[in-house]
């Protein structure tokens, strides 16, 4: 039988602490979430190919549909690291798990550096999405392990804020460095993986450890089979990612189209993560006292708003509207899908859970941007109305299930 048996509790603060100011808030904050602060930035400040592997791969010459090819074998990696990812968090600890993950992604990457042809293209950026993908539940347990309930969207809101701000930097020197030498960016890429590495080997407590027995996928699948609310939230967050994904690959390409640099395209970027770290946080404190669900609905469909808006761009400043739209629904979303999904999730099983979630990106980026990229190239209308549709039914989806409950 399903552990949850009943919807989420509301994920909001006791009068006490809802009087607390934001840097008392903060301040309250587990010494765990500085260092993930710390991680990430620095991880994310490096993540510089993926954004830009559209670019580089059409201008090595790489048609449509073999970028397609290498983004769905990125993909299918994602989805393996996530099942391995779930249960290692769980079996092994959080902090092997991540040192794992994150020191094999930086060997990973050089390894893609090498590739010369489509089949070296193919399986190195398989294990790039394998390693690349199986921190991200060790990391969000962690962070549930060590946060109580009432400060889980405020820490979750502190985590994107270096993701996002390390992200803003980062493609803001990424865009840089991919007019000089894309070479650089793997190096970097690799780099600031190794260090996160070894910051979360040697600070990070395990978290959670769970028995073998226990730690399997099947008992977890159950659970999740008689929870209709979370499977809504995981279809409902695949259709957002399929919308989201398409500023990697299909407005990528827009931008360079209508006569910008690449440079422009990492700019846009950092103005969204530079806004994301500017006002994620205080947002936080609006959306962590409202109801869960419908914030993320909302959220979801500006998303697909904001893709859509780049159907009718004729210049930059079109493109710049959509990435605000996006990014509002963006950053009302993701801290309380963080903290809707730990409210479900049962503690022997948290690892699993965020791997489920986890495995929606993956999926979203075996289709959606090599999809999102032909699409562009001969039917972009279909495309941007389309990412609308993802936005509409998405949002429905989180709606529908509490509509018998109020």
């Amino acid at each position: 039988m399903s552990a949850y048996k009943k919807p989420p509790p509301e994920i909001t603060e006791p009068p006490d602490l809802s009087r607390e100011s934001l840097l008392e808030q903060l301040r309250a904050l587990p010494r765990v979430v500085w260092i993930l602060f710390v991680g990430l930035f620095i991880h994310r400040f490096g993540t510089f190919v993926i954004p830009f592997l559209t670019l580089y791969l059409t201008d090595n010459g790489y048609p449509a549909k073999d970028i397609a090819i290498i983004f769905a074998s990125m993909a299918v990696g994602g989805i393996g690291a996530m099942a391995l990812g779930g249960r290692l968090s769980d079996l092994i600890g959080r902090k092997n798990t991540m040192a794992i993950a994150l020191i094999g992604g930086a060997c990973s990457m050089i390894l893609m550096w090498q590739a010369d042809s489509l089949v070296s293209y193919v399986v190195s950026i398989f294990f790039v999405g394998i390693t690349h993908g199986m921190y991200h539940p060790a990391s969000n347990s962690l962070l549930v392990d060590v946060v109580p309930p009432e400060r889980r969207v405020t820490a979750f809101a502190v985590v994107r804020w270096a993701v996002n701000l390390g992200f803003a930097c980062g493609m803001a020197a990424g865009g840089f460095l991919a007019e000089k030498n894309y070479g650089y960016l793997f190096v970097g890429d690799a780099i600031t993986s190794a260090l996160f590495g070894l910051l979360a080997l040697f600070t990070l407590p395990h978290g959670v450890r769970t028995a073998k027995k226990l730690s399997r996928w099947g008992p977890a699948l159950r659970d999740m089979a008689n929870n209709p609310l979370f499977l809504r939230f995981l279809l409902s967050n695949l259709l957002t990612v399929s919308a989201f994904l398409q500023w990697g690959s299909a407005v990528a390409r827009l931008i360079v189209d209508l006569g910008y640099s690449k440079q422009a395209y990492g700019w846009l970027m950092f103005g969204n993560g530079i806004l994301i770290a500017f006002m994620e946080i205080p947002l936080s404190q609006i959306t962590r006292k409202l109801t869960p669900h419908r914030v993320i609905a909302f959220g979801s469909l500006l998303c697909g708003v904001g893709v859509w808006i780049n159907g009718f761009a004729d210049g930059y400043l079109v493109i710049v509207v959509a990435m605000l739209i996006f990014t509002v629904g963006e950053m009302i979303s993701m801290p309380v899908s963080g903290a809707y999904v730990a409210a479900m999730a049962p503690e022997t099983m948290r690892g699993r859970y965020s791997a489920a979630v986890g495995s929606t990106w993956n999926i979203g980026h075996s289709v959606a941007p090599g999809v999102g990229l032909i699409l562009y190239l001969n039917a972009p209308q279909v495309l941007w109305w389309g990412s609308l549709v993802l936005g509409i039914v998405a949002c429905a989806l989180m709606l529908g299930g509490y509509r018998k409950k109020g």
